[in-house]
């Protein structure tokens, strides 16, 4: 038989030591959940209001297939690449000619495959801030604020108006993985170019459906490692970090440890 206490505290002995390590590592809040046997909970300030950054392009991924889903919005619509906003970043969309047409579903697609933001943008026009406030009190993100973009104008003091909690990003992994009809989310989120965090130090063959946000000192990253038998649900939330690429570092090596924890419990 497991022994869940031992896995617990295991866990929170690993936790502990990446979120309370001095003042130098600003704020980091941490929630970690096995899906299956063993099975535990371990909060770090799991309740902490923090930036959410791109974790929101999640909300807009539920809030898009719902709206679908009722007949509100078609999303085989098709959008010119000419027609979305530009962007100083690298974006995929880049690479297609400007005379291309996609859907809106495939945007969509876009925006969490590859966190483009002309792509998470127009998602947002098209959904309206009424369907994204709706889908946060439908999924009771109590403590979850999404009213600003992904625009160059949006990103940088005001794009931390997007707040949310490690306990409400679980909720909405949780949502995401157990609702049949977004199965297109799950999809992309398995897909995710961008994994210099939770699945950074994993074996390539244990898939990672997750999704990364970042600000100057902003590093977050939530979803679910999907060890065979167990999934585990992971969620970081960071603020403060004086070093974005240090703290991504010591999030997979901690994903790393965590994972080893729960597999050899497993095993036995």
């Amino acid at each position: 038989m497991v022994d869940s206490d031992a896995v617990r505290t295991a866990i929170a002995t690993q936790i502990a030591a990446f979120a309370e390590g001095g003042n130098d590592r600003g704020v980091r809040s941490v929630l970690v959940k096995t899906l299956h046997d063993p099975q535990v909970i371990v909060a770090h300030r799991a309740d902490q209001v923090l930036p959410a950054a791109s974790l929101a392009k999640m909300i807009l991924g539920v809030a898009l297939f719902e709206a679908g889903r009722r007949g509100e919005i078609d999303l085989d619509v098709r959008v010119r690449i000419a027609d979305l906003p530009g962007t100083m970043y690298p974006s995929v969309l880049q690479a297609l000619d400007p005379e291309t047409t996609v859907t809106v579903r495939e945007l969509c697609g876009f925006a969490l495959v590859t966190s483009d933001n002309p792509a998470a943008e127009y998602v947002r026009a098209v959904l309206g801030q009424d369907r994204i406030d709706s889908t946060i009190k439908g999924l009771q993100l109590n403590s979850t604020l999404f009213p600003a973009g992904f625009s160059e104008a949006e990103l940088g003091p005001l794009g931390r108006a997007n707040t949310t909690t490690a306990e409400d990003m679980l909720r909405l992994v949780e949502h995401i993985d157990r609702t049949p009809h977004l199965e297109p989310l799950r999809r992309y989120l398995v897909n995710y170019l961008r994994n210099d965090r939770i699945p950074s130090r994993l074996d390539d063959d244990v898939p990672v459906r997750h999704k990364t946000g970042s600000l100057r000192g902003v590093v977050n990253d939530a979803g679910i490692v999907l060890l065979p038998g167990t999934p585990v649900v992971m969620v970081f939330l960071t603020d403060g970090q004086s070093d974005n690429v240090r703290t991504a570092q010591e999030i997979g090596e901690l994903s790393e440890r965590i994972v080893r924890i729960v597999a050899e419990a497993a095993a036995h």
